[in-house]
């Protein structure tokens, strides 16, 4: 597996195998700026704009060998906002519990001041929230990209060459 062709290039096809590849090191490297976001600096989490680009070209390229175009990247960032909007949601009262008073008070705010103030309060309560919430941030973005995993790894290769390159076959060569 080329690293850079699998991570940094959105032209091409990749099999299920070098998916899940640039997958793991994908959410390896999220999981580590999730962890110094909480312990060095809030501003870390800028870090996770570059990753964008990763995960277009590996899911793009993924779509390739579908036969898909990558425009349905967009899917996946929809599905992955959604559910891990949905799992934080569920999550915060079982491993967060701490943080449901503060959680409830900017909600609060929002409906008294509006959205505005509620961004203004929870830009506020930044490292607070990013502290407190660090467990269930985690095991959502894990448990999220998990489900992305499955749903890109069974999307059926064409086993003919397309429009994106050549069949990747059994040996996923890019």
């Amino acid at each position: 597996m080329d690293i850079s062709h699998v991570l940094l290039n959105p032209r091409g096809r990749i099999g299920s195998r070098d998916f899940l590849r640039g997958l793991i090191l994908l959410t390896g490297a999220g999981t580590v700026i999730q962890v110094l976001t909480v312990v060095a600096s809030i501003g870390v989490a800028i870090l996770q704009y570059p990753m964008l680009w990763a995960y277009f070209c590996v899911f793009g390229k993924r779509l390739h060998d579908a036969g898909q175009t990558a425009w349905f990247n967009l899917l996946f960032l929809f599905g992955f906002v959604v559910a891990s909007s949905i799992l934080n949601a569920v999550l915060l009262p079982v491993l967060s519990p701490g943080m449901m008073p503060l959680m409830t008070q900017i909600q609060e705010i929002g409906l008294k001041d509006g959205f505005g103030g509620m961004l203004q309060a929870q830009q506020e309560h930044a490292l607070q929230i990013a502290r407190g919430t660090a467990l269930t941030t985690l095991a959502s973005f894990l448990l999220t990209s998990a489900g992305l995993a499955l749903v890109g790894a069974r999307l059926p290769s064409d086993p003919d060459a397309n429009a994106h390159g050549p069949a990747t076959g059994r040996s996923d060569a890019p």
